[in-house]
Parts: structure tokens; sequence; C-alpha cells
């Protein structure tokens, strides 16, 4: 039996969730949602982006968190995604981190995050594919 590449199946829906600076894209896929956040992501918006995640994070599916748009992290920012995280790990969601140049600009700074970074959200989705074909 051959292996098939992996592909990325489309989108189910999609809408927008605004956050004084920062827009969340929410996609829904067979696999996870995906939450593609973009703008500016500091201490004026960095709790309302964590109480939008929240929401996602109690439906306890797995989450992608794209954050290839992002212009700018703050330090604010960067502890609402770790604080997401966390309450990921607690409840055993998986949850992956697309990073982007904002992201890279700290992670180059303070290492040791213990963010579940990726590459793509297709690499995320792999993953999340992986995982259920073990259990």
């Amino acid at each position: 039996m051959t292996a098939q590449p992996y592909r990325v199946e489309p989108r189910l829906h999609c809408y927008q969730i605004d956050c004084a600076g920062a827009q969340l894209d929410v996609q829904a896929h067979a696999l996870a949602t995906v939450l593609r956040i973009q703008g500016e992501l500091d201490a004026s918006n960095a709790d309302l982006v964590a109480q939008a995640i929240r929401r996602f994070v109690r439906l306890r599916a797995p989450l992608i968190l794209d954050l290839r748009r992002v212009e700018y992290l703050g330090s604010a920012g960067l502890r609402a995604l770790l604080l997401v995280q966390e309450e990921c790990q607690l409840v055993r969601l998986h949850c992956s981190v697309v990073g982007g140049v904002a992201l890279r600009r700290l992670t180059r700074l303070v290492t040791g995050l213990g963010l579940p970074l990726v590459d793509s959200v297709s690499e995320a989705l792999q993953l999340i594919q992986g995982s259920k074909q073990r259990r």
C-alpha cells in the first residue's frame, strides 16, 4: 500500500472576531479549529485575545494558533499565549502555534518558553492526524 501525501482539507466555515487591534479569523477544519491572528497583540488587547481563544479551548477540539500575520507581539501578548497554552495542557488539548516574524523576534531573546511551535498549519494538521492514527 502506497502512502498518500497529506492534503489540507478545505475550511468548513470562517468568521472573524475583533479584539481591539487584533483580529482572529476562525476556521473550522475536520481535524482542528484554526485561529489566524493578525494585527498587534499587546497590553491593550492581550486579555481580549486570550478570552476569545479560551472559547475554543472549551470546545475541546484540537487548536492551531496561526501567528504569521501578527505584526507586533508585546510581552503581554506573549504572556497571554503562554497562559492559554498552560490551560490547553491542563485539559490535555492539542494546541500548535504557527510562529511568525513577531514571535520569532521574542523567541530569539527568550528561550525555553514551551510553546508547541510548528512551521505551518499543514504541519500542525499532520501532527494531529498522526496522533489520531496512533490511538
